[in-house]
């Protein structure tokens, strides 16, 4: 009997532990309820409404919530005031990454995106054997290489480069304007491509640039909740065999991809280095202290990262851009007119325009707002607790900034449904009257200490690109290719960086006269963009 009775309550005891597991711990922020094992597994959305569903329950539970993955917690914040305090003030607590097994099977542990942060020393409970939680001492100095590269002045330097490729998209445009997705993927990955590796892609037919896009597209479709089971949450499936484990094979034909793309390109822009023309970021940290074997493992897959970054985003604003002016022609000639009176009908827009065209600068911002690349940004990781009004954020958790719950709330944006740039001509942040205290103008981009390096790059481009498109033609007619129906601002795909469907549009040049300025403009750059051919 006393046998009996201490096994009933070990039982007891066991059963206990195993239903507090998914059960919201006291101090958490709100969020919705729980059930016993999974938490809020259940509850999980798929990738295509995750950032909907995330704006929902922010909306019903308040701008911080907890939502319990089994005995994981998810942070999510939803106002520019609780990002600022969690992420943006919290410094080294929150710049490093949650493990994420398939991102360190598929590169190693060194994709920067991914990787986590090497500052910081880690519990063995929250590594969890996972490839991309192995603190790595060169990544620390590899991100600050990044920061110096694409700090504001040095990312000025890169501008004659964009301004020279824009010529030749401007061209393609006024040639195949049919063609005009090729077109602008090949003019942002041929940008980052200089960035990265100082080579460009001058063909819309180019091999490399194909390759490159459907590996990218490999390595993030890994990444989509949903597409393969949850390893980081159930553990023991990483050890299931490779016959029941299709992501194994995915994630080394991605690292493989990765290190062959590097090698390749690597090795031309070392060779311009030693004959004196090299400016990419390559040949920057070409002098950094690194060992051998640290060079082949961390530039093998960040040469990848950054060339994504530059590319994928970049079009994906563009796209939106050529999307927005072709359904609000009302804006596209409101902007025209803008540019005109600055820069005239006899000279393409330089970058030095921009200061002077507000309702432009709030066209871009519209866009941004309204459909942003990135709509709930890369997750953080808490490596302390944090505490933010009444709650907790416990050590572990995982912070996701809910960017797009944040631009489309109604109490920071007045219709935020609504396309509407006079909004950002209204206040600085186009927000409701006093909402401004805790907002800032790169959400976009992140926050803390993991906000991306090259947003100044990046704003450069857009700005320089939609000055020039809305300057040289004219839009319209946007429709949907399989149905030819009129398409609006809810033809998006579900992907990891979020841009539109594939869709057709009407592209006119202006004039005879800018057809002709173009040309002009394009053979004029041909020498500049002939030094990175290889």
């Amino acid at each position: 009997m006393p046998v009996t009775l201490l096994s009933a309550v070990i039982l007891g005891c066991f059963l206990l532990l195993l239903l507090r597991i998914g059960r919201r711990e006291r101090g958490l922020p709100p969020g919705p309820p729980t059930v016993p094992l999974l938490g809020n597994l259940h509850l999980m959305p798929n990738a295509a409404e995750m950032p909907f569903k995330f704006m929902e329950r922010s909306r019903k539970y308040g701008e911080i919530i907890s939502v319990r993955i089994g005995s994981s917690t998810m942070i999510i914040l939803s106002s520019p005031r609780a990002i600022k305090e969690v992420v943006d003030k919290q410094g080294w607590t929150t710049s490093s990454r949650p493990a994420n097994y398939l991102a360190g099977l598929a590169a190693g542990g060194y994709h920067i995106l991914f990787a986590r942060d090497s500052a910081i020393s880690l519990d063995h409970s929250l590594i969890r054997s996972c490839p991309n939680s192995r603190p790595a001492p060169q990544l620390r100095k590899l991100k600050n290489a990044i920061a110096r590269f694409f700090s504001p002045t040095n990312s000025l330097g890169g501008v004659p480069v964009q301004a020279a490729e824009s010529t030749q998209l401007l061209h393609e445009l006024m040639t195949q304007p049919e063609n005009f997705i090729a077109s602008i993927r090949r003019y942002t990955h041929s940008v980052a491509m200089i960035t990265t590796y100082g080579q460009r892609v001058p063909s819309l037919t180019s091999p490399q640039m194909q390759g490159f896009y459907q590996m990218l597209h490999r390595f993030l479709h890994i990444q989509l909740p949903g597409v393969y089971p949850p390893l980081d949450l159930v553990p023991v499936l990483k050890y299931l065999p490779n016959r029941w484990a299709p992501w194994r094979a995915a994630c080394r034909r991605s690292k493989s991809e990765m290190a062959a793309f590097h090698l390749r390109f690597a090795s031309a822009a070392e060779a311009r280095c030693s004959a004196g023309r090299g400016k990419s970021f390559m040949d920057f940290i070409s002098g950094m202290d690194l060992a051998p074997e640290e060079y082949d493992d961390v530039f093998s897959y960040t040469g990848f990262a950054l060339v994504e970054a530059g590319s994928d985003p970049n079009s994906a604003f563009v796209l939106s851009l050529v999307l927005v002016l072709s359904i609000y022609t009302e804006h596209q000639e409101r902007a025209r007119r803008e540019i005109e009176a600055v820069v005239g009908t006899a000279r393409l827009p330089d970058l030095a325009d921009f200061g002077c065209l507000p309702f432009v600068d709030a066209l871009i911002r519209e866009i941004i707002r309204i459909r942003p690349p990135f709509p709930i940004g890369v997750p953080h990781l808490a490596t302390d607790d944090i505490r933010y009004k009444d709650y907790i954020v416990p050590k572990g958790a995982t912070v996701i900034l809910n960017t797009y719950s944040v631009f489309h709330s109604p109490e920071i944006f007045e219709e935020p449904e609504a396309f509407n740039p006079d909004r950002f001509l209204k206040s600085e942040h186009g927000t409701r009257p006093g909402m401004d205290a805790d907002f800032r103008d790169n959400f976009l981009f992140g926050g803390g200490r993991r906000i991306c390096p090259g947003q100044y790059t990046a704003r450069a481009m857009m700005q320089l690109t939609t000055m020039r498109l809305i300057w040289a033609f004219g839009f319209g007619s946007a429709k949907n290719p399989k149905t030819g129906q009129p398409v609006g601002l809810d033809f998006y795909a579900p992907e990891f960086v979020v841009m539109p469907y594939p869709f057709q549009c009407a592209i006119e040049p202006r004039t005879i006269e800018r057809r002709k300025l173009v040309e002009q403009a394009f053979n004029d750059s041909r020498l500049l963009l002939q030094r990175y051919e290889h």
